[in-house]
Parts: C-alpha cells; structure tokens; sequence
C-alpha cells in the first residue's frame, strides 16, 4: 500500500473514532424532559425554552413536548396531551422534568406524578401552586408574580383616573390573572370591568367602548384569540387608540402605550440551574419553591405619539422603547 492511500486509511479510521466517541458521550447524557403547556411561535413560551437549553446545553439530552393548550382549549385536548406527556416522560428515564405554565402543571405533574421520584422543576405558574398540592419531595419551581399593584399606581397617578377594563383571551391564564387584577383593583379603589373575548371583532369593539367609558384600559393575552393578525390591530389602534393603555405581557406592549412585564428568561434559567443542581445529586426537598424578582418597564413611542399622550421625562427616561 502506497503512502498516500495508508494516510488516507489511517484518516478515515481516525474520523470514525473520534464520531463513535462523540456518539458514545451522548448517549452517556442524562435524559432531561421539558413540557410547554403552550406551542412553538408563542413568545412567552419560546423566552422559557430558549433559556432553558441555553443552561442545559450539552449537560443532558432534552426531550420536549408542546402540549399546544393555548390554542386548543378543549378539555379532552388537554387530558389527552397530559397523557401523551406521561408516557413520554416514563419512556425517557429522565433524570429530571422541567414544566412550563398552568397547564403543565396541571394536566401532567399534578395529574400523575405527585408522588412519583422523578424530580420536577416548574416555572411560569401564575401567582400561587397552592392548588395543585405538589410535594416538596419531588417537586419545586418558581411562581410568575405579575406587577399588578405597580402597574395601577402608574395608571391612576398618568390618567387620574380609576375607571378600568381589562381585555383578555378566553383562557385559564387570563381567568387567573383577571382574579388577581380584581383583587388589587378592590384594594386599591379601581372600578375594574372585564371582557375575555375569542374573536379579533370582540377585541375591537371592546377596546372601542373603553375608549368612552374608561379611564384606562388593561390588556390581557391575544394568544387565543381566532383571526388575530398584529398589523391589522396596530393600525387600527394607532386610528383608535387614544385612552391610555397598559399591559404586563412583553408581547402586547406592541398594542398598549405602556407596559410593566415579567421576563421569561429568568423563569427559564432558574429552571435551568435548577435542573443542573438536581442532575448534579442535589435534594429537590433542599430548593424552596420562589417568584420572580424582576420585571421590564416599557412604553410604546408611535402609539404614545398618535394618541398625543403626554408621559412624564421620567417614566419615558427609565423605561425601555418601542418605537
């Protein structure tokens, strides 16, 4: 055999050693499996997940599941893709489970896995897991805590006013993030009126009649809602969007003069860090469950500028621009 044909050997057995060796090391990664209550596309969710492979990354095979149940709200839907993320999970082995969301939660950590070993680690649960009665045992996570109280303060004190509404999707999150907006409302003297919609034409007249008989407006989620397009409803709020609007949702900041919203980057890398610690031999008992400790203040520059709204030096200096 000449010289170069023995280089040549010598090369491609090199090469398909160094590829057995990458192989073998990924098969000897932990399985870790990560159930979105939502789909791919949502923003929200797309923040958690990008965060958690970020951390995750090449410590452990991560195995996802979209359950899809923003867009589907039907109560089998649910059940089923609960189920569906059962098995999976039980198929993988996994050395740890992250889920994201109330539906998560809900539909397959409480549903089948509060008493089993296999560590979980939850995170974008709105304001309190109280009712789904995890155990410490297997169990842990961190608690989305919106800035409502905030979020009333600068309203009331930039329109004088405390006459509200809150315009929201049909959903489980917008129903529990409603009771909550409700509950501050009462405390703090607001007169809040509601409308959960499932049309994009509901949105509209709704946000029309607040434009009448409100001081402000608060806007909920749009995810649910049918035939949604963003350009149609930014034109139509740059001609119609006069009342002052608000919102603690980082994606509809595009439609509301000002925003106070939560990260899910910091849902998905305390998740991630978590899991880490569990994969590295630590208790899930030893981590208490915690809330978010951060949030983004935003305003809207060509929705404040059509509206002719008038914002203080100091609220349009602190916060982040949309223009």
């Amino acid at each position: 055999m000449n010289g170069y044909l023995l280089k040549r050997k010598l090369s491609l057995i090199t090469l398909l050693v160094v590829g057995q060796n990458l192989y073998s090391n990924a098969k000897q990664l932990p399985n870790c499996v990560y159930i979105s209550s939502y789909h791919k596309g949502y923003e929200w969710s797309d923040g958690i997940e990008k965060s958690i492979k970020n951390i995750l990354d090449k410590k452990c095979n991560i195995i996802q599941f979209d359950m899809d149940t923003k867009r589907n709200k039907d109560e089998d839907f649910k059940l089923k893709q609960g189920l569906m993320a059962k098995d999976l999970i039980l198929k993988s082995n996994p050395k740890v489970v992250i889920v994201s969301d109330d539906n998560a939660a809900k539909y397959v950590l409480a549903k089948h896995f509060l008493n089993s070993t296999i560590p979980f680690v939850f995170c974008g649960i709105n304001w309190t897991a109280d009712e789904y009665k995890f155990s410490p045992n297997n169990t842990t996570g961190m608690i989305e805590i919106t800035p409502i109280k905030q979020l009333f303060e600068q309203a009331m004190k930039i329109t004088k006013g405390h006459k509200a509404i809150f315009i929201g999707d049909n959903t489980e999150t917008d129903k529990k993030d409603l009771a909550y907006f409700e509950k501050y409302a009462k405390k703090m003297g607001v007169k809040l009126d509601s409308a959960l919609v499932e049309t994009s034409s509901e949105w509209k007249n709704r946000y029309l009649d607040g434009q009448h008989r409100y001081d402000f407006i608060i806007l909920g989620h749009n995810s649910a809602i049918k035939d949604w397009n963003d350009d149609d409803i930014k034109k139509f709020i740059e001609k119609n969007g006069k009342k002052f609007s608000v919102t603690t949702y980082s994606w509809m900041v595009h439609f509301a003069h000002y925003g106070l919203t939560i990260r899910p980057q910091e849902q998905g890398e305390w998740a991630g860090n978590t899991s880490i610690a569990i994969l590295n031999g630590y208790k899930v008992s030893n981590i208490a469950i915690t809330s978010n400790k951060s949030w983004d203040s935003w305003v809207n520059m060509n929705i404040i500028k059509s509206s002719n709204t008038k914002l203080s030096r100091d609220i349009i200096e602190k916060a982040k621009k949309l223009d």
